[in-house]
Parts: structure tokens; sequence; C-alpha cells
């Protein structure tokens, strides 16, 4: 991935689509107007052009939800704290460093996260990051409009779970990310625990 004001990175969209004809090469819509690229190399690699961090994380979303839509929705569903909705409360989904019921899952994401909290924190990042933020948001949600609901693999094609991407989806998924080996790790943990009975004893007599 990388950003650059280079000609070939600003040209209307109809022109766009003609310098792209080489194998391997596509091109995404540009955020709010603006040019981005998304050329692939023969094993599929994806490189993004851009004349700013914006355009650059909406080309990073658009081509991840190319290769791995089914995978990014799935976890959004996760972290709006909705698998036993749409999955079944006691089938089993990746948490953390394991495998745990959806139903406690859906516990520890509630529980743990504060979309208030997260918006405040993320008021306070640079502003290159807060536009980064945008433009992936609007990236991924770009995909599954060009897609349509019967565009998508067949693992997520026409489900209900499928949704746009919201800037408190990306800064949950974010959050998850910072306590993957911490918190999040422990999660199951975290719900078992019990509060000790008042006047009991612990440790040697």
């Amino acid at each position: 991935m990388h950003n650059t004001k280079r000609q070939a990175a600003t040209l209307p969209l109809s022109l766009l689509a003609a310098a792209l004809l080489l194998a391997g090469c596509a091109s995404a819509p540009p955020p709010s107007g603006r040019a981005v690229t998304i050329e692939r190399t023969t094993y599929g690699i994806a490189h993004v052009t851009a004349p700013d961090y914006e355009g650059l994380a909406f080309g990073a979303a658009y081509a991840h939800a190319q290769d791995n839509v089914c995978q990014t929705a799935e976890h959004l569903v996760t972290m709006r704290g909705e698998r036993s909705r749409f999955f079944g409360a006691q089938e089993r989904g990746a948490f953390g460093l394991g495998l745990m019921p959806n139903a406690q899952i859906d516990l520890f994401v509630r529980y743990h996260m504060d979309d208030a909290a997260l918006a405040r924190a993320g008021a306070t990042t640079s502003t290159e990051v807060q536009t980064m933020m945008r433009g992936y948001v609007a990236g991924y949600n770009r995909y599954l409009q060009d897609a349509g609901p019967n565009g998508l693999p067949a693992a997520c094609r026409g489900k209900p779970w499928v949704r746009p991407m919201t800037a408190s989806d990306l800064a949950r998924a974010t959050e998850q990310s910072m306590i993957q080996g911490g918190l999040g790790a422990l999660a199951g943990a975290v719900l078992e625990a019990v509060p000790p009975v008042p006047g009991a004893r612990t440790g040697a007599a």
C-alpha cells in the first residue's frame, strides 16, 4: 500500500478503467470524488494508490472486502454482540484465543464495549487516524453496495447478518484487537468469576 500524488492516481474514472487493463488489476470507486486505484499482482496482492490517507483506507477496506467480506461481516456480528441471534446461543464461535458459546461471547462484548467511551477516545486521535477510520468504513460499505446481496460469496450471500459497517463497529473491532492477547483471551474466565463467600477462609491455615 502506498500514498502518491502521481498523475495516474488522479485520472477521471473513465480513464482509470482503461489504465488498469492489466492482468490482475482492478479499480475501486473513489470516496467523495477521490481517485483510488487497486492494482493486484499476479498472486492477487492488492496495491492501493490514493492521494490521501482517507483514500488509502477506503481502498484497503474495499480490497479486503473483495477477499474476505464474509469473514468481516461475521466479525462485525461478533462485535455487535449478536452472535446468538443469528448463529444460535449454544453454537461456538471464535473469540480471544479459542472458541466460546455464542451466548458467552455476546455477554462479554455487551459488558465490555462502551461506545461512548470509544467515541471519546477516537476523538483524541490525530486527524489522519480519524480520516482513515472514515475511509475504511466507506470502503467496506461501498463494496457491499457494489456487490449487492446476491453478489457475495455463498457463505454470506443473502444473509440478514451482512449489514453496513458503522463507525462504532470499527471502534469496537479496534478495541477487540487491543485486548485480544489480554482480557479478551481471558473472557471465559471473566464470565465464570464469582464473588468470594463472606467469611470464607482462603490460603493456608
